[in-house]
């Protein structure tokens, strides 16, 4: 039973963290004491999600070493290298012989906690630790593009209206996002990069930015033969960066391709798209050109 509410509570936590994250962190602190007996996938779930919540989330490196005290040593080694990034990004954590691929997922979350801490100048330093470790093996990579992504898509989030440095944070880690997959990935993580990039130019109000790469993103689709979910985010993408670079023309059309596009997908997948099409359609309103 104690197995079975671990399950659904860090199902919640997940379910929560992105708004909630303290209401995550409080589901998450009291199973801590049932890790002794639970399996050894369910304690690297649980492990998985009190890093980013705790780390990632709320910065809490304190509360996240105190409760890595309740699980055996051996499977904590990412989590603490991630504890000591955040606190002292130029650090050499006790590695234990972590791969480079998982030392640039260990450094995921610290840079997510310095991006919290509004400590800027050290997430991107740790950003280019993790570009150099990523020159190792394929793995290292593309575990490198991945975080380069998520790290972007994190600040596009949480992005206040007139964060200047957080903005140009974002975009900076969106551009090596792309180029890091340029490397490591096929055409379809390319065409998604070039997604995000056009999203966080976009919402940074870098409009001519926004509209190479979201034309970049509709290119790759229309080369590639891509579906109709690929095709209607890419042109989601294009009305936003036309929004941003003031072109009422394009936005609209952009708007009326991805409608057509939202018709073809699977109801879960129409919900969200639909939700993006309103959002994309109110903006294209308050442009009033």
């Amino acid at each position: 039973m104690a197995n079975e509410l671990m399950n659904t509570q860090v199902e919640q936590a997940w379910t929560l963290h992105a708004e909630q994250p303290e209401a995550a962190a409080a589901l998450l602190r009291p199973t801590a004491a049932d890790l002794a007996q639970a399996s050894a996938e369910q304690q690297q779930a649980w492990l998985r999600a009190a890093e980013h919540v705790l780390l990632g989330h709320l910065a809490d490196a304190v509360g996240l070493a105190a409760l890595l005290n309740a699980m055996p040593a051996d499977q904590t080694a990412r989590a603490r290298a991630a504890i000591v990034l955040a606190q002292s990004p130029q650090a050499e954590p006790e590695w234990q012989d972590l791969p480079p691929a998982e030392r640039i997922r260990a450094a995921y979350n610290a840079v997510l906690a310095l991006s919290r801490a509004r400590d800027f100048a050290a997430m991107s330093s740790l950003m280019d630790r993790c570009q150099a470790w990523a020159q190792s093996d394929a793995a290292s990579a593309r575990a490198w593009a991945a975080t380069a992504n998520n790290v972007a898509g994190d600040l596009r989030y949480y992005l206040a209206v007139g964060d200047v440095e957080a903005a140009v944070t974002m975009v900076d880690a969106a551009q090596r996002a792309r180029s890091a997959w340029q490397q490591a990935g096929g055409w379809l993580e390319v065409e998604r990069a070039d997604w995000q990039l056009a999203m966080c130019a976009a919402a940074a109000g870098q409009g001519a930015l926004a509209l190479q790469a979201a034309q970049d993103c509709v290119r790759a689709c229309l080369a590639n033969e891509a579906d109709d979910y690929e095709h209607c985010f890419a042109y989601e993408a294009l009305g936003r960066a036309a929004v941003a670079a003031g072109d009422g023309a394009l936005a609209r059309q952009a708007h009326a391709r991805m409608a057509e596009r939202v018709l073809f997908l699977t109801e879960a997948d129409r919900r969200y798209a639909d939700s993006c099409l309103l959002a994309l359609e109110s903006l294209i309103a308050r442009l009033g050109v």
